[in-house]
């Protein structure tokens, strides 16, 4: 017996027609029905979004949902304890004269006779920490100021206005520098300065002026920038020299 099956594939193989006995007997296969096709479940996006979610465990869901309400929601409000609220409505507020008088101690000053004296407006806080005026750079810039005029550092009596340094404002109040106008004339007089150097733009003002002309009356003075303000604008020494050479002129000449 021979399957119907192998005489077709014997001619799809291009081997020409199959030569049988006449005796032989084909069996013919019976047509097999075509395999049906598993049907296919659409996709949607919500099943993929409900799959995705089906993923985090109950914990995790319940965290990032946590999570997400927390960065959305504003910070609150930080509540002050009614004592500490009390102790800032109660505390009075500091005057500008007291902030020159509490926390750093007074310049002393020492009063010698020299050629010129040198005023600034009032010490630095590291000056007052220190106990000296004009101390690191700042000094050292002005010692050179002094020796380019032809004077050394002991010829110059080297003093502020206002012995205290703000802890407030950057500047002392006028009823503070004008409280102080008394001592600098009683300073001048026992430095027995022939002139007297004004270091700060405040001396330009106004208000200064009328004051430096009570000080000085008949001595020359003059102003230039603060060494302080020299070191970080290098570019204002030019104009400070001009001004600095009258000053040399008048010391030059003998007495």
């Amino acid at each position: 017996m021979l399957s119907s099956r192998y005489l077709h594939l014997h001619e799809a193989l291009g081997l020409g027609p199959m030569w049988l006995n006449r005796n032989a007997k084909i069996i013919h296969a019976a047509p097999q029905a075509a395999p049906s096709a598993a049907p296919v479940r659409p996709k949607t996006i919500a099943a993929d979004t409900a799959q995705a979610v089906r993923t985090l465990s109950a914990g995790a869901h319940q965290a990032r949902t946590a999570a997400i309400a927390t960065a959305q929601t504003a910070k609150p409000a930080v509540r002050v304890p009614e004592a500490a609220l009390k102790a800032i409505v109660e505390t009075p507020a500091k005057t500008e004269k007291a902030a020159h008088s509490d926390n750093l101690p007074r310049l002393d000053v020492t009063i010698r006779p020299s050629e010129i004296m040198v005023v600034s407006i009032c010490p630095s806080t590291e000056d007052s920490l220190h106990g000296t005026l004009f101390s690191g750079d700042v000094g050292t810039l002005l010692d050179n100021i002094l020796a380019a005029i032809g004077l050394k550092p002991d010829q110059a009596h080297k003093t502020a206005w206002v012995k205290t340094a703000p802890v407030f404002t950057a500047l002392p109040d006028a009823e503070h520098i004008r409280s102080e106008l008394a001592e600098m004339q009683n300073e001048l007089t026992a430095s027995q300065a022939r002139a007297v150097l004004f270091l700060g733009k405040i001396f330009d003002s106004p208000d200064m002026i009328g004051l430096m002309n009570e000080l000085c009356a008949e001595r020359p003075h003059f102003v230039i920038p603060h060494p302080a303000r020299l070191l970080m604008q290098p570019q204002l020494k030019a104009q400070a020299w001009q001004i600095l050479k009258p000053l040399k002129q008048l010391l030059a000449k003998a007495v």
